[in-house]
Order: C-alpha cells, then structure tokens, then sequence
C-alpha cells in the first residue's frame, strides 16, 4: 500500500486549480505561445521531457501544453521548507533529487514510473541559464534515456531568460515561445551509445535568447532591468575590482572607477565608456571571464596564498537532503585557492576544496556544495552579493567539483 502511495500521480484537484488560475496567468503575463504541440496526439505516456531550463517558472510553462501530468524531477534544496515539501511531493508528485550528484534512488523511482506509463520531466541542464545561453547537460541525463528507452520530447523554451533572468527579481514582458520536438521514439535508444544520445541531446536543447532576440525582434522593456545583474557580474568590466558593482533601475555601475552600463529593451547592456562596445549578457559575462581566468592562473602559478573572494556576515547553515536546515555560524567566508574559511571571534571552520562536492548556487545568490554528505548552505546578507562567483572559482580551480557553466 505504502509503495502505491509513492506512486500516485499529480493530485488532480490541485492539477484543475493550477490550470484554472497559475497557468492562464503565466501564458498572459508572459505572453507564451506554443509551437507544434500537435506531436502530443501522436506520442502517448510514457516518454521522457527534457527542456532547456532558463527560469524560475520553466516547469508550469513546460506543462501548459503537455496534456498529460508530469512527474518532474526536482532538486531536493528545494523541499526542505514544510509547506514546499507537502506540495510538490504531496500534490505533484515531484521526484526528488540531490543536485549536481548521482543518485540512485532517484533512477529506482523513475523505472518505477516508466512501468506504470506516466509522463517524467527532467531538467538536463540541472540549474537554469545564468547568461541565456543553454548550459552543458550532465551526462547522467544520456544515460537515463538509454536506461528507459521511451519516445523523448524537447520543449524549447524561447524568450523565456529574457523575461525573467535567473539572476533578476523582475520580470520583463515580451514573448515566449515553446516549441515542442519529439527526437527519439525510444527503441532505438538500445542500439545508440551514451555519446551519441548526449550529442542529439546537446544540439537539440542548444538555445540562445539574445539570438533569438535578434531573428524575432521582440522586445522586454523593463523599469528594473538591470537590477541584481551584480550576482552574475562579479567584476567591473573597466577596472576589474571584485563587488564594485551596484545596480539600481536600469542601470548598474562601478562604486571605484564610475564606470556603467544601461540595460536596454533588446536585453544587451550599453556601456558608458566608448573603448567598449555593446554587449549581450553573454558577451560582458565571457569578457569576465578572460580576465577571472588569467587572474586564478597567475595565482596558482605563484601558489598564492591570498583570498580570492571575501564577505562579511555569511549565515552558515547545514543540512541533508530534504531535512531543514540547521544553523551552525555565522561570520566572515574567504575563498583560497584550496579551501573556504568561515570565521568569528569564536571558532573557524574549514571546507577543503578537494574534499567538496555537488558546488552549486540555489535560487539566484544561495551558496552551497556538500562536504562529507552534509550539505553546507551560505546565506548574504545582501541580495545583491554574488554566490556565482564562489562556484565560478571552484569551476576554474577543481571544475570536477562544481555546476558546469
């Protein structure tokens, strides 16, 4: 009976109000159309969902067109609060996973699933698009369709990291399309290897906003639009200073040097300064990144023994799994080039990088990874403070241990 209970699928009274009031909102607010959702006469249950992942709202807007209920695969950060727990568990029978690592218990359920002839949805990216370009997919994802060998469906989500940035707390109304193609019908799953069903998965999921911007003209104008970009550019673009940025409105500029950069409708940010030129979001954050790269080179050339990234007043929390959160301190995190350090006047612990994993940022500024299966959770004070620049250093440093970007 117990095991039945696991099972069931999507509450369907609380499916009906989702698509009575959440679902109707969504399509309206940010303008979403479908594209060839006729293939879902076609493909009955079971099959596999595997979308792009660009924002906050990705699983109701994947699931507007989808006419049967989804089991979505979902980050177990996710589920620590009570009420989160009892609804996505309870009422949509999410599937819980540990992000960024291997579970198998997750694989069991999801087998389980397939048998009994429901529809799965998994995020192959693992974590929504930070620049509006699609991210990596794990591997895990490829080997999950070989493993179930049932028809998989790619929704594209286009326009969506416009409208809404991972890194953003407003949203910017233009337009979204869905566009929804069936690339494997599933038998012939058996007879493909794992680096031929990630390559189709990798081209086939492969998406750019600002591209897309720019063939269909749509616009996301917006009165905050450049507010909390900060959390993604962690360096001044002119003099190369570490959290000198500071956003307002549309504009976001350096406390040290002055230089700005306005964010326009097209989505691009306008500098101020003439010796740059105007650049998508991808762009500004690649620049970054030249300069971040040479900086952790020279630095582990040298063997420095410097902090590469400081802040004050960090929450330190631990957990496991779905359980809640338990305070452990609070005080200042510096970042060297092998380890975190979290001090107060009281004690100072210490995280190895070489003996963390899972590194990742939850929602838009949350900083966390695991460190003896204890996951270890960092809360700023500030909204604005960048926890992707932590996992964006672990990436140049021990790239095995962290997001891939």
């Amino acid at each position: 009976m117990k095991k039945k209970q696991k099972f069931r699928a999507f509450n369907p009274i609380f499916y009906f109000l989702l698509h009575l009031t959440l679902i109707p909102f969504l399509i309206v607010k940010y303008n979403i159309h479908s594209k060839n959702k006729r293939i879902f006469k076609k493909v009955k249950p079971p099959y596999l969902v595997i979308p792009n992942h660009v924002a906050k709202y990705d699983p109701a807007m994947v699931d507007i067109y989808i006419p049967s209920r989804i089991h979505f695969v979902m980050s177990d950060s996710n589920l620590r609060l009570k009420l989160a727990r009892w609804i996505y568990v309870k009422l949509c029978r999410v599937v819980p996973k540990t992000k960024a690592l291997s579970d198998s218990t997750t694989v069991r359920t999801l087998v389980q699933l397939v048998r009994l002839k429901r529809v799965i949805c998994i995020f192959g990216e693992g974590r929504a698009t930070w620049d509006g370009v699609t991210h990596d997919i794990y591997l895990s994802t490829s080997k999950l369709a070989k493993l179930l060998k049932i028809p998989v469906i790619v929704p594209l989500i286009q326009g969506g990291y416009l409208s809404r940035p991972r890194w953003a707390y407003s949203m910017r109304r233009g337009k979204v399309i869905i566009n929804y193609k069936k690339i494997f019908d599933g038998p012939e799953l058996a007879d493909m290897s794992v680096e031929d069903i990630h390559n189709r998965l990798q081209n086939e999921l492969y998406h750019d906003d600002y591209q897309f911007q720019r063939r269909h003209g749509c616009l996301y104008p917006s009165k905050h639009g450049a507010e909390y970009v900060e959390r993604l550019l962690f360096l001044c673009p002119n003099c190369q200073t570490a959290a000198s940025l500071y956003s307002k409105g549309n504009i976001c500029s350096c406390n040290k040097c002055g230089f700005s950069l306005r964010y326009s409708a097209t989505g691009e940010f306008l500098p101020s300064d003439n010796k740059f030129k105007q650049r998508t979001l991808t762009e500004w954050v690649a620049l970054q990144s030249a300069v971040f790269d040479k900086k952790i080179e020279s630095m582990l050339r040298s063997k420095s023994p410097d902090e590469i990234f400081q802040d004050e007043n960090v929450t330190v929390k631990t957990g496991f799994k779905m359980d809640p959160l338990q305070f452990l301190l609070k005080g200042t995190m510096k970042m060297y080039l092998d380890r975190f350090e979290i001090q107060n006047e009281e004690r100072t612990v210490k995280y190895p990088i070489s003996e963390i994993e899972g590194v990742q940022v939850l929602m838009a500024n949350q900083f966390e990874f695991y460190h003896n299966n204890i996951s270890i959770t960092f809360g700023f004070p500030e909204l604005r403070t960048s926890g992707f620049k932590y996992m964006y250093a672990v990436q140049k440093i021990a790239p095995e241990r962290a997001e891939r970007l």
